[in-house]
């Protein structure tokens, strides 16, 4: 008896999601691609802008016309210019995401709110992000000012810090609600199987209440811990096991430390960048008087770079996590062996976008592989393993 095609399998899974909805996550996709180019040509747009019309320049002038004030000069170039990119980063983001919403909505989405529901959200984060200007920029400009040569390493040093303070530490701590043990039945049996097959150091099974939550691993420092959402308790054990096999590889491979670590480096370098090209590039964009990366006039020039920064800290994250989670569904195959228990976990949590993006759509926007490659996968191993 011939193999089943993987290919032919997969299409099959696919075929369970109408055509229309699978259309519109196309057009979805085409969508957000077309407003991240724009708030990208927008954010250079402002800052190149504020440099050539001197205003930075000017505004430092007028504030140290009785004396040197680096702080406040600091303080408020960075509060404007924050100010100045927040709006017209709400403006492109809250028209794109509101575009995408009505191109899902008529593929049968419940409707999110109109275009000013969408602006109002984006820009409630024009002021938080205003107040952290002000609040990070001085003492940055101070930095590069003290250690002209070693700033770099400093600030990308707190950087990592601050990253696994906030994204893998509380992972490593299990942090989160108590919880008790899940009820017996099929699928916390199951999933009590797998942990001791697959030596994770977890001692129970947690039952979360939350009807939207899935299931979790976290944990580190030699202990784990499960929690499992009523769904998936209530739902086939081959999910479950799926689910949770998926989740163990992460857990098994560190994948949440490293993307942190990822983040971090990358961010690191954009100092290195910032030191070298900060203020040449004020220069060329037009800032006339530029004395150096700590002049608030340079405030521009060092906010393009951030972000230049910031798009390949999210590109490096973005293609290490599309690998890490390859490798956590094959994870799950090799010790849950269950393939269509994770084929129907994956069309489940399918979340709208196209299930066969452009390579520059995968890289920008996917942190795990596009459904269609993810249910080849699974539909591969279960072909070599006999189906």
């Amino acid at each position: 008896m011939a193999a089943p095609d993987p290919a032919a399998a997969a299409g099959a899974w696919l075929a369970r999601l109408p055509q229309a909805q699978r259309l519109a996550a196309d057009a979805y996709t085409d969508a957000r691609l077309v407003g991240w180019i724009a708030g990208g040509v927008a954010v250079i747009a402002v800052c190149v802008i504020l440099a050539r019309s001197g205003l930075l320049e000017q505004l430092r002038r007028r504030l140290e016309a009785r004396g040197p004030r680096p702080w406040l000069a600091a303080a408020t170039a960075a509060g404007g210019l924050a100010f100045a990119l927040g709006v017209v980063s709400a403006v492109v983001g809250g028209v794109a995401a509101w575009r995408g919403d009505e191109i899902l909505r008529t593929a049968g989405a419940p409707p999110a709110g109109g275009l000013a529901a969408h602006l109002a959200l984006a820009a409630s984060a024009i002021l938080p992000d205003a107040v952290l200007a002000v609040l990070l920029v001085p003492p940055l400009l101070w930095l590069i000012r003290r250690r002209p040569n070693s700033w770099p390493l400093i600030a990308g040093a707190a950087t990592v810090l601050v990253i696994l303070a906030l994204g893998w530490l509380p992972y490593a701590l299990a942090a989160g609600p108590t919880l008790a043990p899940a009820p017996p039945g099929p699928a916390r049996d199951g999933v009590i199987r797998l942990i001791a097959e697959t030596g994770l150091p977890a001692r129970a099974v947690l039952a979360s209440p939350d009807p939207a939550f899935d299931a979790d691993v976290t944990g580190g420092f030699g202990r784990a811990r499960v929690a499992v959402g009523p769904l998936l308790l209530a739902g086939p054990p081959a999910e479950a096991r799926a689910y949770l096999g998926h989740l163990m590889g992460h857990y098994a491979h560190q994948d949440i430390l490293i993307v942190c670590l990822v983040l971090g480096l990358v961010l690191t370098a954009g100092f290195f960048a910032a030191q070298r090209w900060g203020a040449p590039l004020a220069g060329w964009i037009g800032g006339r008087r530029v004395q150096g990366p700590s002049d608030p006039a340079a405030l521009p020039a060092l906010a393009i770079i951030g972000f230049v920064a910031l798009v390949f800290a999210g590109l490096a994250a973005g293609a290490y996590l599309r690998w890490a989670n390859v490798r956590a569904d094959a994870y799950s195959l090799d010790h849950a062996r269950e393939p269509d228990g994770l084929a129907a976990v994956i069309e489940r949590e399918w979340d709208h976008d196209s299930v066969d993006p452009t390579p520059l759509e995968a890289a920008i926007f996917y942190t795990h592989p596009p459904l269609e490659r993810r249910l080849e996968h699974a539909m591969a191993w279960k072909a070599a393993h006999g189906g």
